[in-house]
C-alpha cells in the first residue's frame, strides 16, 4: 500500500494517529473550547507530533542501505557503494543492481524485475556474484536462481526515489576468472539480506 507520505509495509498501521486526529477533531467542534478540552486538544496535538516523529525515525532506520552476507570464508557485512545502486527502466522490466564493499571483496546483486513489482514476486532473472579480490577465483550464481531464492519485504519502484528491500538464498559456484564458467562441482550456498535506495538511470 502507498500512502501520501509513501510506501507503506506490510503490517504497519496507522490508525493510532488516525485515532489522535479524530480525538482531536471531536474535542475542537464549537461549543467544546472550553479551558479543559483545550488542553486535552493541546496534549492530543502533542502526541500527534510525537507519534509522527518516532515513525519517521523509525522508517529511516529501517531503510538505511545495508548488505549482509553469510558464506564460508567470506565477510559477513558489506557496506552498500550509493553510486552502485541504481535501476534502469525498460518497458518490460526493472533492471537493478546493488554493490558492496568489505575491503577488497565486493557483493553484486544483479535482479530483472516486472515493472510495478510488489513484495511476493520473484525475478525474472537474477545474478549474485560475490568477489573475494578481483575476478581471479570468485562466486556466482551459475544458472537462474530457484522459485523461491528471493524474498523481497520492500518494493516501491514506480516512484522518483525507488527503494529495495529483500533477502536471498542461492547457489554460488566458483569461477576461476571471466574466461572460465562456473564449476558445478564446486559450489556453496549463501544467504543475505538488503536494503538500499536505488538512483534511477
Amino acid at each position: 500500500m502507498v500512502s501520501e507520505h509513501g510506501p507503506v509495509r506490510a503490517g504497519e498501521d496507522d490508525s493510532f494517529a488516525h485515532s489522535l486526529a479524530r480525538r482531536h477533531a471531536v474535542l475542537s467542534r464549537p461549543g467544546r473550547s472550553s479551558p479543559g478540552s483545550r488542553h486535552r486538544c493541546a496534549v492530543l496535538l502533542l502526541s500527534v507530533a510525537l507519534f509522527l516523529q518516532m515513525g519517521a525515525a523509525t522508517a529511516s532506520v529501517e531503510n538505511a542501505p545495508f548488505m549482509l552476507f553469510d558464506l564460508a570464508d567470506a565477510p559477513e557485512q558489506f557496506q552498500p557503494v550509493p553510486e552502485r545502486a541504481g535501476m534502469t527502466r525498460f518497458a518490460t522490466l526493472d533492471a537493478i543492481s546493488l554493490e558492496g564493499a568489505a575491503g577488497t571483496a565486493r557483493l553484486v546483486v544483479n535482479l530483472a524485475l516486472p515493472p510495478d513489482a510488489r513484495p511476493g514476486v520473484q525475478p525474472l532473472d537474477a545474478r549474485v556474484t560475490y568477489r573475494p579480490d578481483g575476478f581471479v577465483d570468485y562466486w556466482e550464481t551459475p544458472d537462474l536462481p530457484g522459485s523461491d531464492a528471493f524474498a523481497f519485504t520492500l518494493l516501491d519502484l514506480s516512484g522518483p526515489q525507488p527503494q529495495i528491500e529483500g533477502s536471498f538464498q542461492v547457489r554460488l559456484c566458483r569461477r576461476a576468472s571471466v574466461m572460465q564458467p562456473a564449476d558445478p562441482k564446486d559450489c556453496r550456498t549463501a544467504r543475505g539480506t538488503f536494503a538500499s535506495e536505488l538512483q534511477i538511470d
